[in-house]
């Protein structure tokens, strides 16, 4: 019967391997900045809008505008000794009014046509980072936001601030570009952060990856979230868990507005109320009847728009 020990310490060992395997697959896929052709997470959150030719064109139209324009570029290096970059797209005339659009996971400054285009033909100046491991940005692995918060705080002090000390500034972020900006919030900022605008932004790291590690994988949480966890703050430097915009907001002091489509299924929508509902700021929320993610501003732009400026103009001087 010694072949019982044996067949369990076997069983035991590939066990293990499939797990630390699949715990290597979910922290590349979801963090690992270098691992463009794994990027499921992302394809799995374009589905919908792949099916929204129309409303598609139209932002490839913005993107295109976009990428057109002339930019100042400026460069910063992180706490941990990254350049990071930005592109900044000034107003048509002297303005001190600064949008901050975030993009979101695997973009860049540049795929937020839509927000950028919007903001500068209402006659703000718009910068527009590239999040660490994104775009020009050096990094080999994403912040999730998490990291980020210190980098926007960074471009606000030092970029915009320092051109413009009398600036009046909105952050404005999508999906993982609204967890920055949620986590951002949760930071001292400066007083010329009058308002932001968060859409379609996770709860924390922790549970939107759980959520993406059952749905597109199929696999539990335990313990494979664990030992990718551990991997992340091994290699990334941060924590799945303390990456959270829920315990951020709840330190806010600056207005938000919340918005998130009903019928996201990627960022899901019960995550509007947790946020929400935690935030210790001035705040409304916007829900737009069958929006997927990312798809709010694209199905209902007039009123998305709308309720974006009723609520930034209250802070506004």
């Amino acid at each position: 019967m010694l072949w019982i020990p044996i067949v369990a310490a076997a069983v035991l060992i590939l066990f293990l391997i499939v797990v630390l395997a699949a715990a290597s697959k979910i922290f590349d896929v979801a963090v690992n900045a270098k691992r463009t052709k794994e990027k499921v997470f992302k394809t799995n959150a374009n589905k919908s809008a792949d099916g929204m030719a129309n409303k598609k064109t139209e932002k490839e139209l913005a993107n295109e505008w976009l990428n057109t324009q002339e930019f100042t570029m400026h460069s910063q290096c992180s706490q941990d000794g990254l350049r990071l970059v930005a592109r900044e797209l000034a107003s048509e005339r002297p303005s001190h009014l600064w949008a901050v659009c975030i993009h979101g996971f695997s973009g860049n400054g540049l795929k937020l046509g839509l927000a950028a285009k919007h903001w500068h033909e209402q006659g703000w100046n718009v910068l527009l980072p590239d999040l660490r491991g994104s775009g020009g940005s050096e990094g080999d692995y994403y912040g999730m936001g998490w990291l980020d918060r210190h980098d926007i705080i960074g471009w606000i002090r030092g970029t915009i601030l320092g051109k413009d000390p009398e600036a009046q500034i909105v952050l404005h972020g999508v999906s993982m570009g609204a967890a920055t900006v949620m986590m951002a919030t949760g930071e001292p900022l400066p007083e010329n952060v009058r308002a932001a605008v968060e859409d379609c932004g996770y709860t924390d790291v922790w549970e939107e990856f759980t959520i993406q590690l059952k749905k597109v994988f199929g696999l539990p949480q335990f313990p494979i979230m664990h030992i990718a966890n551990g991997m992340a703050k091994r290699r990334a430097g941060y924590s799945f868990q303390e990456a959270s915009s829920v315990r951020q907001v709840k330190k806010s002091k600056t207005p938000t507005l919340f918005i998130h489509g009903d019928a996201d299924t990627f960022v899901p929508f019960f995550m509007l109320d947790e946020v929400y509902e935690a935030a210790a700021c001035e705040k409304e929320k916007l829900v737009v009847h069958g929006a997927q993610h990312g798809e709010s501003v694209q199905l209902e732009p007039q009123r998305y728009w709308d309720a974006v400026h009723a609520f930034v103009g209250k802070y506004l001087d």
